[in-house]
Formats: structure tokens, sequence, C-alpha cells
């Protein structure tokens, strides 16, 4: 008969205690598995001395279903759920128990009280109609004044119920589209899912298209978003809000609906993963209905832990307004682009451009702040020919883009302009001189008179110093308006002078008829001189 020693005794029962405890372990391990994430976190208690039968809830992402006859005549049954403060949840109550006939049956009535139990509202709309469970009956939605658990009472109305049909209820965070939210996921540990690694929210949208976008930290891999379309045409609707489809709420399928938060099964009508840490997800969609409907967004975490970042977006157009236009650009200027989005604050942006028809390109980083953007393009040579454009991306991952151009040349300018008379008559000459900048002497240069009934351009050559002088007779009076200009070449800007005033006149009567007078005068005094030259030859 072998014999065991004492020593090796011991080390034979810790072996079976550790297997024991090892074997304990996975089946712990298995049984916490098989648990869904509806198991884990919704917990229902039947005739409590504090609440009666009452339902908890510890993320607002569930659909609680109760039976028929679950909540009798005269009865209540009270559900309590943690809420944050400023989120906008969805609370609704629906069911076989909603009838908009002649003869409804059950009357369901939801008394709301805050995390200090003071009674925040109170919902008794008529037998068969569904309560409206927003902050106040107009609102769509319920948005907490105060983080803590919030309590809803159903009750059967003992005066004015009937029946006692079956209803779900249902609390969910709605978000907005073209908006980004952050939430905080947990991966799972051992494979076992932890209470942030499932989350839920929903939202609404009549648009075609629809993209999600989730940024993932580093710390953290992400098993899937996915998206769920749970509302079609037919669907109730209460304040303008569609509900979901009821069975679809529960995992089951038409056209609509599955509902899933588990990491198996049904993935929705669209869905993205993550392969590594920090792996960011983008996904989209087709709407099949038209108008506005219903869908749950889907968020599962896989390993480690840390803070998404994520968008649906509905809104596809977009576009920059130029802050600056390039004007006169000379070879010693650096000039500025700005621009301004119409969508949202930007994320990025980036400036290209090019002096050789895009065959080689420069790219300048843009500064971003809010919804603006600039970059300063470099001194460039006279005569270049600048092209840009201008690609940024908005934080609704809207890509915007505008183009613009200009041309870089030596600046120009007509100085000394004037005219010799600022008076003249009918028949007279209006002179107009100046002086052309030197980089554009022995150009052309137009010289327009103008008046009320006329306008007239003379073109005159600027001599190698650049004066020019031209003149015009108008043929008619009042005031007219003389200016020169440039109109530019390749390589210098185009200038005009400013605006000279001349008056033209009637010429004077006398002007007019001096010669007339003149030669009556001095016949009259040559007649006069013969009668008195012959009076006296007479005598």
């Amino acid at each position: 008969m072998n014999k065991i020693s004492v020593g090796n005794e011991q080390k034979l029962l810790a072996i079976l205690a550790l297997a024991t405890l090892l074997l304990f372990m996975q089946q712990l391990n298995v049984t916490v598995q098989a648990a869904t994430e509806y198991q884990r976190y919704v917990h229902t208690y039947y005739n409590s001395l504090d609440r009666g039968n009452w339902t908890y809830i510890e993320k607002p992402i569930f659909p609680l279903y109760l039976n028929k006859s679950q909540v009798p005549i005269g009865q209540n049954w009270t559900i309590v759920c943690p809420l944050e403060a400023g989120r906008s949840y969805h609370v609704y109550c629906y069911g076989a128990w909603i009838n908009t006939g002649p003869k409804p049956k059950t009357d369901y009535d939801i008394c709301v009280y805050n995390p200090e139990g003071a009674l925040e509202s109170i919902h008794t709309e008529a037998a068969g109609l569904p309560e409206h469970l927003g902050t106040t009956a107009d609102d769509a939605f319920f948005v907490p004044a105060s983080s803590g658990t919030y309590t809803f009472v159903l009750m059967n109305d003992a005066r004015e119920s009937y029946g006692a049909e079956q209803a779900t209820f249902m609390i969910i965070e709605n978000i907005e589209c073209n908006k980004w939210y952050e939430h905080n996921v947990t991966g799972k540990i051992a494979n076992v899912p932890t209470f942030r690694t499932s989350w839920a929210y929903e939202f609404m949208t009549d648009s075609e298209r629809i993209e999600v976008w989730v940024r993932v930290p580093d710390t953290l891999d992400m098993y899937e978003a996915r998206l769920y379309l749970m509302s079609n045409a037919k669907s109730l609707s209460v304040n303008n809000v569609s509900l979901p489809w009821e069975p679809g709420l529960y995992g089951n399928l038409s056209d609509v609906g599955g509902y899933n938060l588990e990491s198996e099964g049904y993935r929705g009508v669209a869905y993205a993963s993550c392969e590594f840490n920090g792996q960011d997800m983008y996904l989209n969609y087709t709407q099949p209905f038209p108008g506005n409907n219903l869908y749950h967004l889907v968020l599962i975490g896989e390993l480690g832990e840390g803070t998404i970042e994520f968008l649906v977006k509905t809104k596809f157009d977009g576009a920059l307004t130029p802050l600056t236009i390039p004007h006169k650009v000379t070879p010693i200027d650096s000039t500025e682009i700005a621009y301004i989005a119409n969508t949202t604050e930007l994320e990025n942006a980036a400036l290209r451009y090019t002096v050789d028809n895009w065959k080689n390109t420069n790219v300048i980083e843009m500064t971003v702040s809010n919804m603006t953007c600039n970059a300063t393009i470099p001194q460039q040579k006279a005569g270049s020919f600048v092209e840009y454009k201008v690609q940024a991306t908005d934080m609704m991952k809207n890509q915007l883009t505008a183009v613009g151009n200009f041309t870089v040349k030596y600046p120009s300018a007509v100085t000394d302009f004037n005219v010799t008379r600022t008076k003249v008559t009918i028949g007279e000459n209006i002179t107009a001189t100046g002086t052309l900048s030197a980089e554009a002497a022995g150009a052309p240069v137009t010289v327009t008179f103008t008046s009320v009934n006329a306008t007239e351009k003379l073109q005159c050559k600027a001599l190698e110093n650049g004066t020019f002088t031209v003149s015009y007779q108008p043929l008619t009076t009042g005031t007219w308006l003389v200016q020169a200009a440039f109109a530019g070449n390749e390589t210098v800007h185009e200038c005009e002078s400013a605006i000279v005033m001349v008056t033209v006149e009637e010429p004077s009567f006398l002007s007019l008829y001096g010669l007339y007078i003149g030669g009556g005068v001095g016949g009259g005094l040559a007649a006069a001189g013969a009668v008195v030259y012959i009076k006296k030859y007479r005598e």
C-alpha cells in the first residue's frame, strides 16, 4: 500500500481546491455570459413594501413589456430609471391598449416624479389615447432638470378604464442630426459585457441619405456601430415624433425593427466595426421610405475604455464665401485668402495654388477659427497668373470647396490730371493733360468727356516721360465731366484719374455780334464824320 506524505497530501488538496475553483469560475462565467443585456439591467419586483409592483431599468435603452392584465383596473405599475440633466429623452407608452376608435377599453394615466420624490407632471389623456410625456404636454421630449432617478407611475384609471390591455413603456435618449455627441464606452472584460459596453440612442430624419461618423480613441476597440430603421409611414406618432414598430423593439423584424443590443444577432440596416484600437467608424444608408422616420443607433464596445465622438449626418450641402477678394495684387504684395463656411465650425482647411496651370502645386495649411479659414500666398513676380483652390472640412464632415484667381502686375496711376480751363464756350476746346506712371509710359490713354446728353471717348498716347494731352470741342452747353483711364496690360494694372468738371457756356452777346456791332458803330461814325465834313465845306 502506497503512502502519501503529509506535504504531498497538502499539495493534492490545494490542486483539487484550485480545480474546483476554476470549474466554479468557468460555470459562473458561462452563466454570466448567458445573461442578456435586458436580464442584467432590467429588474422587476412584485409586492414590495415601498413601491408595490415595479421595474428598475438601469439604462434608458430598454423597452418594458407589460402583459395583458399585468396592471389591473385601479392598480399601478412603477418604472424607475436614472436620467441625466439637460439630455433629451423620448418617453412613451403604447401597445394594444391604444385605441382611437369609438370604444376604447383601457385608460392608462402616468405621473412623473423627480429624484427628490416631488411630483413633476401628471398625464391623463382619455382612454385609448397615448400620453404626451414630454417636459410639458406640448414638448416631444422629456428634459430632466436634474440628474438622478426618475419615477414613472403608470395607473390604470379606476374611474374610466374598462380593461387592462398590453402596453410597452420605453425611455431612450433622442439626439439631433448634424451635431457631434460624446459617449463613454467600456469594452468587455473576460468577454463579458460591462455596464457601458452597449448603449443606444434614437433620432428622426426625413433625409434620404444618412451617414454615421464615429471617432474612436486609441484606448478603445469598438465592436460595432449599428443602425436600425424602426418606423415607416404607418407608424403611430405623438407630438409629431414617430414611435417604433412595437414588435421591432423586441428584436422582431419585418421591413423595419430588429432592435438588438447583443453582440450576436441582427446587425441592423447598416453597421461598421473596428479592426484595431482607435480605428474610426463610418456607415451610410439610403432611406427606403419617404417622410420622417425613426432610427435607433446602437454602439457596442469590444476592448478597452474611452470616450467616443459620434455624428449622425443628414445635411450634405455647404459653401464657402470669400471674406477677402484679391484686387490689384502687385509684386511686393503677399495676398491673404479668407473664407467663411455657411454650415458649421470648420475642422480643417487647405489652400492649394499654382502659377503654371496646375503643373506644379503649392499647399498651405490654413488657419481655422470657428467657421472661417485664412492663409497667405507669398509674393509673386509681375505677369504671374495665380490660380487657387480652398478645400475645407466642417464638423459635419462636409467637403467645402472654393476657387479663385488673380494676376500679379505692377501698379499704375494717372497723376497731375487737369484741364487748361474749367470754363469754355461753345466753339472752344476742352484741353486735358496728365501723366501716366513710368511703368506704363508709352501706352495708350483713353480720355472720356461726358455730359447729360453725350459721351465722347478720345484716345491719345502717353509720351516716354508719361505725359499726354488731348483736346475736345463740345457741341452742347452744360457741365462736362472729364476723366482719363489706362486699360492695363499683361504686366501693369489698369488705372484711372480723378474726375475734372468743366462748364461749357454759350458765347456772350458781344462775342457773337461784336463784329456787326463794331461795323455798325464804325459806319455810323463814318457817316457822322461825312455829314460834319460836308457841313463845314458848305460854310
